[in-house]
């Protein structure tokens, strides 16, 4: 072979190649994207165990204490969790295949074979953007329209399990217990035996206004029997009732028939939720988003800002509900927006360290998150309007939309970067 035959295929690249060609696949694309699908299913699997295991399955057990769900509805429910993990791991997959792929790839000199080849690094890029594109379509089908029907089913279960008053299964004893916002306790039920809704010999132990009280007094009852309703809550009966304070002459003891017990709920943001779930199902609007597809959950927002505007009794729609708007198109953008960081961090010069490109990498995705989160938690408080300085819509839409600006900005910038000097 001459030389300037061996100088062709260089040459072809550098000439550039129309824009049909750019998308047609060749076999380096099919290599490529083929390593990148391994890895990215076998972080779909792996992280979905993870994230389910480690969060929804307490969820489940608290869930099981709570109404009394059967093991057969509780494997039911558990399947109907499932698409909801998977669509919450798909970006961080993602990310990890283009990093372990392309960084396998470059210390194995295999992409600097084909950019001495006149490749250009962005050319390179096309299997792990058509793998992004692909996770951000997946995601959003999955988590706008699996997800919510899937939701939605859970909740029909567990009321189902709530409206037939079914106490925890296969218990001897159970215990309840109910906490304020800083994770102290406030109430405590201990019941020692049951048998369907009855109650046997049981223990409240009540603390709710302890703090206000100065004199730090605490309810203690006991009682004989009682029920468990639902709707209603707990009845105790032939109950003995204990108040127990720091100052002896204020603590004191009497009886009662009958002692009620409302349901516990635990903290500021459950009682929250309840109760703008209340308002939703008076105004005829539901503005959940675990159970609507954006297209819903948007049009049902618009509604209650009308009927909010119209009608003083009408709290217009929470700030979280605007953010889970605008969380169901950023979440799966993702996927393609962190792959540019991924694939610029992988890819590095052979006398830099082979690890470092990848531990860098990862470092980008656990900030994205915490960025994310300091985000969604800056949207969720009214001070940056309050200044004036900013609209309510800037705040939410800069909460929603900010950290994946910034991270797909950061990897284009990298790309470019490197694109010149490599």
């Amino acid at each position: 072979m001459t030389s300037s035959q061996a100088t062709m295929p260089s040459a072809a690249f550098r000439q550039g190649v129309s824009p049909s060609q750019w998308f047609l696949p060749n076999l380096l694309d099919r290599y490529i994207f083929k390593q990148l699908l391994d890895y990215f299913m076998l972080g779909v699997v792996v992280f979905s165990l993870v994230a389910f295991f480690s969060d929804t399955l307490f969820d489940f057990i608290n869930d099981v204490q709570k109404y009394g769900i059967s093991p057969a509805t509780l494997l039911t429910i558990i399947g109907l969790q499932l698409p909801r993990s998977v669509s919450l791991v798909i970006p961080a997959s993602c990310f990890l295949a283009v990093l372990i792929v392309y960084n396998v790839l470059n210390n194995n000199f295999e992409l600097i074979a084909v950019r001495m080849n006149g490749i250009s690094l962005t050319r390179l890029m096309r299997p792990a953007i058509l793998l992004g594109v692909l996770s951000t379509i997946g995601t959003y089908l999955i988590n706008d329209y699996v997800v919510p029907y899937c939701n939605y089913q859970t909740e029909q279960l567990k009321q189902a399990a709530i409206d037939s008053g079914n106490l925890p299964f296969g218990q001897q004893s159970f215990l309840f217990k109910a906490y304020d916002d800083n994770h102290n306790l406030n109430q405590l039920i201990y019941v020692g035996g049951f048998k369907g809704s009855k109650l046997g010999d049981s223990t409240i132990l009540d603390m709710t206004h302890r703090k206000a009280d100065k004199l730090k007094t605490m309810k203690i009852v006991q009682a004989k029997s009682g029920t468990y309703n639902p709707q209603e809550g707990w009845l105790f009966e032939h109950a003995n009732i204990y108040l127990v304070s720091t100052n002896a002459n204020n603590s004191s003891a009497g009886h009662s028939d009958t002692f009620h017990v409302e349901q516990l709920i635990s903290n500021k943001e459950d009682r929250k939720e309840q109760k703008e779930r209340e308002e939703d199902r008076e105004a005829g609007v539901l503005t959940d988003a675990n159970t609507q597809n954006f297209f819903e959950l948007a049009g049902n927002i618009q509604r209650k800002e009308a009927l909010a505007q119209t009608n003083p009794g009408i709290h217009p729609p929470s700030r979280k509900s605007y953010l889970a708007l605008w969380e169901k198109i950023t979440l799966p953008l993702t996927s393609l927006a962190i792959i540019f960081s991924a694939v610029a961090l992988a890819i590095h010069h052979p006398r830099q360290g082979s690890q470092r490109g990848f531990l860098t990498a990862l470092i980008v995705l656990f900030l994205y998150y915490v960025l994310r989160s300091i985000s969604i938690a800056m949207g969720r408080s009214d001070w940056f309007e309050s200044t004036g300085l900013i609209s309510k819509g800037a705040v939410l839409f800069l909460a929603a939309w900010s950290p994946l600006i910034v991270v797909a900005a950061f990897g284009l910038a990298l790309i470019a970067k490197k694109n010149r000097t490599l």
